[in-house]
């Protein structure tokens, strides 16, 4: 899937709510996580959660203060998930990823 040439904001559409500098390098890591795991593919389980990439948070709302977020897969820009612990569905690709410890609820 191909990514916007401008990023924009999935809750209001504004480019400027989208940090350039940090999805430049969420999608650079993105890319060498995956060439690691496609030569690595014979030895990693895809349920394992250390193997699993995160979600990347690459800016802010700058009217509902809401964060945003990049898939690992796809590259599309969403809003902020519920997670269900440690992980979270893009709501795009519908593929499982990690979210940020910082972002995880914790299931008791």
């Amino acid at each position: 899937m191909a990514r916007n040439p401008e990023p924009r904001c999935p809750y209001c559409g504004s480019p400027s709510c989208v940090n350039e500098a940090a999805l430049s390098l969420f999608l650079r890591a993105s890319e060498r996580v995956a060439r690691y795991v496609v030569k690595k593919r014979d030895e990693v389980d895809d349920d394992d959660p250390l193997f699993r990439p995160s979600f990347g948070e690459v800016g802010v709302c700058r009217e509902t203060s809401r964060r945003i977020w990049a898939c690992p897969y796809c590259h599309s820009l969403i809003p902020e998930l519920e997670s269900d612990g440690m992980t979270a569905r893009c709501p795009e690709c519908g593929h499982n990823a990690n979210v940020a410890p910082s972002r995880r609820k914790i299931v008791c």
